[in-house]
């Protein structure tokens, strides 16, 4: 799913928390070559249990840095570049420079 509005900041956590796991940037570097997988793939190749695998998932999902989708029985994955593009602007967007605001002190002086 594709953020369309621009991203609250309970977005920016999870976004941001799913990048804070090493496990996590593990499964994101190792789909980013492989393509798609499936859960069960995925585990295997990272030697990481089917459900703890699962449970990061979740998080990279939330944090809209993986999607899924389901073919029969198979959950299969692949890295939502698309979201990832989406909070890497919005985020350039949140610390741009501006100006500064003007202060009680400089608005009685003009």
């Amino acid at each position: 799913m594709l953020v369309a509005s621009p991203p609250s900041l309970r977005e920016f956590r999870a976004h941001f928390q799913g990048l804070a796991s090493l496990t996590r940037l593990r499964i994101l570097e190792f789909l980013a070559g492989a393509g798609e997988l499936s859960v069960q793939e995925l585990a295997d190749s990272l030697g990481v249990s089917q459900p703890r695998l699962s449970w990061h998932l979740r998080m990279l999902r939330r944090g809209h840095l993986v999607r899924t989708r389901r073919v029969g029985r198979v959950v299969l994955c692949s890295v939502h570049r698309e979201g990832i593009l989406a909070f890497q602007r919005e985020l350039s967007g949140l610390i741009a420079p501006r100006p500064k605001p003007r202060t009680l002190y400089q608005r009685s002086e003009g």
